[in-house]
């Protein structure tokens, strides 16, 4: 199952790698994945500790349904001890903070492959989410994106980039940022993810549903979030209707009559139909069956 069709990313929960009651509750939110924090939400002084207690939770967490990925910090300094501590048996993918060229990817790769050998695990099992938060990221997107074999997803940092960008972070100042990460995860065969507008009121059901909607329409497969509340209304945007799975299934049935019949085309419910809506269809029922 390629990433694209892992319905994991479709909700991504960030919990602080130092909170232990939020920690010991995580695998019942119904998360695709599990984001252990070891960035923004731990207070410098506190970074030792969170590290030793997300490294333990890896071992307590692991049999759980959401996978398990960790957000290590974004200096060198602090991302070796990090990588140090959470690289075992359980971890699924680690969230690399501040991404700005392709070499800091392929540096952590090779420290994680010295590390899954030396711990029995198989080399390139844990992937890695590449964090794109400056306006030098963001030049670098299309390298970052396929600069390791490990990436397998991209996203926008959009606070640290509309603050490096010097502009505010509307979702029309962002909008074409967020459409580059799109582009460029999806020229790498990798995972888009991310919102197009602020979900700051995570209690409004409605608006959350409709922004992660929209989100999904503009190309994206899934999105993190902070709020549990969240988990559930994203696993539901992120896949597909029940109307365009219907709409996936007539195209395909007409695209193998039009086939059997020498032809390359067909009409669905009055429209042209061809190859572009026959890879569409597919790729949506692909979604629908790894739900």
């Amino acid at each position: 199952m390629t990433a694209q069709q892992d319905h994991s990313w479709r909700s991504l929960l960030y919990v602080p790698g130092n909170n232990e009651r939020f920690i010991a509750r995580a695998q019942s939110r119904g998360a695709g994945a599990i984001v252990l924090d070891l960035e923004d939400s731990v207070p410098d002084d506190r970074k030792a500790e969170a590290r030793d207690m997300t490294a333990a939770a890896i071992g307590d967490l692991r049999e759980g349904p959401s996978r398990l990925m960790v957000r290590i910090n974004g200096g060198l300094r602090l991302a070796v001890p990090d990588l140090e501590a959470v690289v075992q048996p359980g971890l699924a993918a680690l969230f690399v903070p501040k991404c700005e060229a392709g070499e800091k990817l392929r540096l952590i790769s090779d420290l994680v492959s010295e590390l899954e050998a030396e711990r029995g695990m198989p080399v390139g099992a844990v992937g890695l989410v590449a964090m794109i938060e400056s306006p030098r990221g963001l030049h670098s997107a299309d390298r970052i994106a396929c600069a390791d074999r490990r990436v397998r997803a991209l996203i926008l940092g959009s606070e640290d980039f509309a603050t490096a960008a010097g502009m505010m972070p509307t979702p029309e100042a962002l909008l074409l940022p967020r459409q580059q990460i799109v582009f460029a995860a999806r020229a790498a065969g990798i995972v888009p993810l991310g919102l197009l507008d602020s979900v700051a009121n995570y209690r409004d059901a409605e608006h959350v549903a409709a922004v992660a909607q929209r989100a999904r329409a503009f190309g994206f497969r899934g999105a993190t979030c902070v709020h549990p509340n969240m988990v559930p209304i994203l696993n539901a945007a992120f896949r597909p209707s029940a109307a365009e799975t219907d709409w996936a299934r007539g195209v395909l049935h007409a695209m193998d009559a039009a086939h059997a019949a020498g032809r390359g085309a067909a009409v669905f419910e009055g429209r042209m139909v061809d190859k572009p809506m026959l890879d569409r269809a597919r790729e949506i029922l692909a979604s629908d069956e790894a739900s």
